[in-house]
């Protein structure tokens, strides 16, 4: 047998199984972990500052973010455990190292005073204890009062906020 075509053929089947791995390599990493009815705890400085519920996770370890699907519940607490507000959404993903979750699809914040936002989107800020969102929203404060706007901030229980380009109208009663 030739030396030169045995060379090439040794080549061929090194690089060929080098390739071969490398991509089972890549393909694993991009799929690191599924989970179904999951609940998860979120804490700051050892105090519990969220509970998540969602029927489907898939987490990537690389990115640190979880992609929480289908009927998403976010329970929010404040520095003295006492809950605080409800987000419920469509979908939602958790941002491990900046400690922050992004809700959307049909998001509503219920505050236990009973005050509701509702929003196509919505950051939560862990760090910040505060509720943002850029999108579209409807905010009913109590039976007579709805306003509507777009951008919207507020602390976790809907008590100190601000519509950024607000219209509609309020009842003095």
């Amino acid at each position: 047998m030739n030396p030169f075509i045995l060379v090439l053929f040794i080549t061929q089947i090194f690089f060929g199984c080098a390739k071969e791995n490398q991509n089972i390599d890549t393909y694993e990493s991009v799929h690191d972990q599924q989970s179904s009815d999951v609940v998860i705890t979120l804490t700051k400085k050892g105090n519990i500052t969220a509970k998540i519920e969602a029927k489907l996770m898939k987490k990537n370890n690389q990115n640190l973010k979880l992609e929480l699907k289908e009927n998403v519940k976010i329970d929010l607490y404040d520095e003295n455990f006492k809950h605080k507000s409800i987000i419920r959404s469509g979908h939602a993903i958790v941002d491990e190292k900046e400690n922050k979750i992004n809700a959307y699809d049909n998001v509503q914040v219920v505050s236990n005073d009973g005050k509701l936002l509702k929003a196509d989107s919505l950051l939560w800020d862990n760090s910040e204890d505060k509720i943002f969102t850029e999108s579209n929203l409807q905010f009913i404060t109590s039976n007579t009062d709805t306003l509507y706007g777009r951008g919207f901030e507020s602390n976790i229980d809907l008590t100190d906020w601000i519509i950024y380009k607000p219209k509609g109208s309020i009842s003095n009663e």
